[in-house]
């Protein structure tokens, strides 16, 4: 028998991501859009990741009645006092894309020699007996340059030194084994595994 799990994203990557690693498992994942719920974006006024995490996994299910997933990650950077932390997504402003947001961390951090940073990913997951979290942190620096490549947000210009490349020039499959999400995922996973089994 499959359980259903919303997934409180309209991001088609972590939809397959996610439907790829559950699917085996007995899960069928939904995004909002596909259960119907079109006009889905409750407000994150939280002050942490976990809280942001929490308000979207709450949301839906509320409205779905379904298991409920929903993530808030970031990027933390030492030398600026946590920016862009849970802001990460609109650092700078409405106006600026990936790109300039990126750049905007590069910016500030142009005469700064502690150039250590973080990315970190809250999975919360919402079900009829609680509501539980996972957390994954990926320790790094903040590079010199932007960097072009395959990933998308702040991977351009975070480098990670165990790899010696910066997360852009890393394919995705590596990514997702080291990365923060990648990390909560895993716990979630091996959590969902454990309680099915009892």
């Amino acid at each position: 028998m499959n359980h259903k799990l919303a997934l409180a994203s309209g991001n088609q990557h972590k939809i397959i991501e996610l439907a790829t690693l559950l699917s085996p498992l007995g899960w069928d994942v939904s995004s909002p859009k596909d259960l119907g719920v079109l006009d889905f974006d409750p407000e994150e006024n939280g002050v942490s990741f976990e809280e942001n995490a929490h308000i979207k996994s709450q949301a839906l299910f509320e409205i779905t009645g379904l298991p409920s997933l929903a993530d808030d990650s970031g990027l933390v950077v030492e030398a600026l006092n946590g920016e862009p932390g849970i802001y990460s997504a609109r650092y700078g402003g409405k106006a600026l894309n990936d790109r300039d947001r990126a750049e905007l961390v590069l910016e500030k951090m142009s005469n700064i020699s502690n150039r250590n940073a973080y990315f970190i990913c809250v999975l919360s997951f919402r079900d009829p007996t609680g509501i539980y979290s996972f957390e994954g942190i990926v320790n790094g620096k903040i590079g010199s340059n932007y960097q072009e490549g395959n990933g998308f947000g702040y991977d351009p210009i975070f480098f990670h030194p165990g790899l010696n490349r910066y997360f852009s020039e890393i394919s995705s499959e590596e990514k997702n084994k080291i990365s923060h999400r990648g990390i909560a995922l895993q716990k979630f996973l091996t959590f969902i595994q454990n309680r099915d089994k009892t």
